[in-house]
């Protein structure tokens, strides 16, 4: 994968290549700095997160399992 980073100093991009664990990591840390600036400015919290992400882990889990289903019926 490729990840296009723009310099503002001279508006070019540089393209820097990332293995998939790179990405990820890099999306996590992304991701976690975003939920750390809404926590500090109290807009959201960390347990909030964490709910949301365990309830969309189950409907995703019980729309796999339906689609299983649908599958197995065809």
């Amino acid at each position: 994968m490729l990840f296009k980073k723009k310099f503002k100093k001279d508006e070019k991009y540089v393209k820097v290549e990332l293995s998939p664990a790179q990405m990820f990591y890099t999306n996590a840390l992304s991701i976690e700095a975003l939920v750390n600036v809404l926590e500090r400015k109290s807009i959201l919290n960390k347990e909030e997160v964490l709910d949301e992400i365990k309830k969309l882990g189950a409907e995703r889990k019980n729309k796999m399992e339906e689609l299983n289903e649908n599958i197995k019926k065809s």
